[in-house]
């Protein structure tokens, strides 16, 4: 029972500003019950707090010393308002939004409340802008968000083993069967598992956090420069870094129907760096022929890399 007083006292935490139907509601609740007061203000200073570590005033980040790399909220306050915010998206989505994009397709979809969604190959999403909360189901795939400030209205991306709260920021959700990868490159987000069993973790721009199914807390790395190169596809692009020609084909054909198809293990193994478009398979082949001194046979629907065969004397 008394998880449930604190349930309801962190959903009308997120519901402020309230018009005045919601404040004659709420006055109503807190008559019912002295305790209501007391579970309301221990909710409002668990969203303060984590407003206050995603964009701290200048008083504030003096008093408290996060660390730069890893910032966790401890109380359980903050604990029992993500458990709220986990809630909230049992709630029944009000004319939600639902995009899908195609095998190859990245789409740019402009939100109603100024924020901006780019929305990767082979992904599935459900947006729902509401009068006191912002949010997006990620159902499968990748996208990055643009989010517009509004801080009587929380951004909020459930992406099923681990969700995320923004305010004015910028950063990218992918969804697979491995878990789940944040990455921030402006601003800074909160995180933490959909059960609300560990602490939310704060991570700043160029830092990124993976959730593992059963994991209570994320692995936070900090790594700005493979951040960028991982969301080149925003530009329509794979930016490669010393990876694997087998890493670097398993990207390609992500986007393309026309696969291609390394048949030396060897060749699967060579490390490149350079920078591709996502729909041209072929040019990527071609390097790798000159690069690597393979061969290539291309078809409608394939296009396969070897090495050439040395010819014996």
């Amino acid at each position: 029972m008394l998880d449930r007083v604190e349930d309801i006292a962190a959903e009308w935490a997120l519901r402020h500003p309230l018009d005045p139907a919601g404040e004659a509601e709420i006055a109503a609740w807190l008559a019912e019950n002295p305790a209501h007061a007391g579970a309301l203000l221990r909710a409002m200073a668990g969203l303060s707090l984590v407003d206050q570590a995603i964009a701290p005033s200048a008083g504030f980040a003096e008093t408290l010393p996060w660390s730069p790399i890893r910032r966790r909220l401890l109380t359980g306050m903050a604990a029992a308002l993500a458990a709220s915010v986990t809630g909230l998206f049992g709630l029944q989505y009000w004319r939600a939004q639902h995009v899908e994009t195609a095998q190859g397709e990245i789409r740019r979809l402009p939100l109603a409340d100024g924020s901006v969604a780019m929305i990767n190959t082979d992904s599935a999403l459900s947006v729902a802008l509401e009068r006191d909360i912002r949010r997006i189901s990620l159902d499968h795939g990748q996208a990055w968000f643009q989010v517009a400030k509004d801080r009587g209205r929380p951004f909020v991306v459930d992406a099923g083993i681990a969700l995320v709260r923004a305010v004015g920021t910028a950063f990218s959700v992918e969804r697979r069967d491995q878990g789940v990868e944040i990455a921030v490159t402006e601003g800074t987000v909160a995180v933490w598992a959909a059960d609300a069993s560990g602490a939310m973790t704060i991570i700043e721009a160029g830092q990124s956090a993976r959730f593992h199914a059963g994991a209570a807390e994320p692995v936070v790395s900090t790594a700005p420069a493979a951040i960028t190169r991982a969301l080149a596809w925003r530009s329509g692009e794979i930016a490669l870094e010393n990876e694997t020609v087998a890493s670097a084909v398993a990207q390609f054909n992500r986007y393309n129907r026309q696969q291609l198809i390394v048949e030396d293990q060897e060749l699967a193994q060579e490390r490149l760096i350079g920078l591709f478009q996502i729909d041209r398979p072929g040019d990527f082949a071609a390097t790798l022929a000159t690069s690597f001194e393979a061969q290539v046979t291309a078809t409608p629907n394939e296009i396969r890399i070897a090495r050439k065969k040395v010819e014996l004397p």
